[in-house]
């Protein structure tokens, strides 16, 4: 009974991501789909924060949706703020990890305001991740590099949207994202 315990006891360890895990994101866009002033061939450099919650639960075609909070900006003024973050291993495609955000501002185009989600999606050949658990090893996020995309989507309309083509990734307790000592891993360009 007691190793049963202890067995679970792991296992419920690394399937849900301790609360406080932070990690910090820099990264450029070149947008692939243009809104407003951005035109296909622009680069934008955004950034990214986000924290754990330790809460997480099963999402679709299994992904794990874990919820967190932070926030994620591209340019001098398009923001969102990050409610959860997706992962996804093991599928027979590509293994993904997606930074999501939800009613993003700043961009208005022909007088309407996008208010829509932000997402930043990594991918990568199956089986880089071990499981649908989010990485605090920044080598992990740095290895999604099948595919990287950025999305802004609004009520419906035309969406910004570009691939990522500079990633620098930090993760580690609050504090240390906070006090610039984590350990910080570029993504190969």
């Amino acid at each position: 009974m007691r190793i049963a315990f202890v067995m679970l006891a792991v296992m419920w360890a690394t399937t849900t991501p301790a609360a406080g895990l932070a990690c910090r994101f820099e990264f450029t866009v070149t947008i692939t789909q243009g809104a407003g002033p951005f035109r296909p061939g622009d680069r934008l450099a955004g950034h990214a924060r986000f924290q754990t919650s330790g809460q997480s639960f099963p999402g679709e075609a299994g992904a794990r949706v874990h919820m967190a909070t932070g926030q994620m900006q591209l340019g001098d003024a398009i923001t969102a703020p990050i409610w959860a973050v997706i992962a996804t291993a093991q599928n027979p495609v590509a293994d993904q990890l997606s930074l999501q955000a939800r009613d993003a501002r700043g961009l208005s185009v022909a007088g309407i305001d996008y208010r829509g989600p932000m997402t930043l999606s990594l991918y990568a050949r199956p089986g880089t991740l071990g499981d649908a658990t989010i990485p605090a090893d920044p080598g992990l996020w740095v290895a999604m590099d099948l595919r990287r995309s950025f999305a802004l989507h609004a009520y419906g309309y035309d969406r910004l949207a570009g691939d990522v083509t500079e990633l620098t990734v930090a993760c580690g307790p609050p504090e240390m994202i906070d006090s610039g000592d984590e350990t910080t891993y570029p993504a190969p360009q």
